[in-house]
């Protein structure tokens, strides 16, 4: 009886595990966005106005580029300094970094201010509008063209990393 009652509970279990695997798998690939595809909708808190921004309506006609980063990542800091300089040559270019730093915002505007990013600064302390693109760490950007569209996804950022993504927010740009 006792290896009847095991077995019956291991194979529940087994069939418990494969359904949480197939629930899971399809909330994370249904919500995958890509390039060609329109913005997913995001609304996430401004650090410095304290308001909530609608992404897609913030980036609405423009190339923009949102840039998911973290106070202590010395290589998203990087990629930002990186998009500051890109957007003094292309000022149409509309940028907005989301910080996915978990605890106070504060922090994260004292962070854009030491650097003096004039970009916007949105925070997700809750990692979840980075998954929307199947980012799971930072730094990753997302480039949207004029229509809404996302035009590109890259994760991580490197030194010469800068010169494709100019090359691409020109093509966008159409310049």
């Amino acid at each position: 009886m006792n290896i009847g009652r095991y077995t019956a509970r291991a194979a529940l279990r087994h069939v418990a595990r494969a359904v949480l695997v197939v629930v899971v798998f399809s909330v994370s690939t249904a919500f995958s966005a890509g390039e060609g595809d329109p913005m997913p909708e995001m609304k996430l808190m401004d650090v410095s106005t304290d308001t909530e921004v609608v992404v897609a309506e913030a980036l609405s006609g423009s190339v923009g580029a949102i840039a998911y980063m973290q106070t202590s990542c010395a290589a998203c800091r990087k990629e930002l300094i990186a998009l500051k300089e890109i957007s003094a040559k292309y000022p149409s270019l509309k940028i907005i970094a989301v910080s996915v730093d978990s605890g106070n915002p504060a922090r994260v505007k004292r962070y854009k201010d030491h650097f003096g990013f004039e970009f916007s600064f949105l925070h997700d302390p809750g990692f979840q509008t980075p998954e929307l693109f199947g980012f799971s760490f930072t730094p990753a950007l997302v480039l949207v063209d004029k229509t809404g569209k996302i035009a590109h996804l890259k994760g991580g950022y490197r030194p010469g990393d800068e010169v494709d993504l100019e090359q691409k927010i020109l093509a966008l740009s159409g310049q």
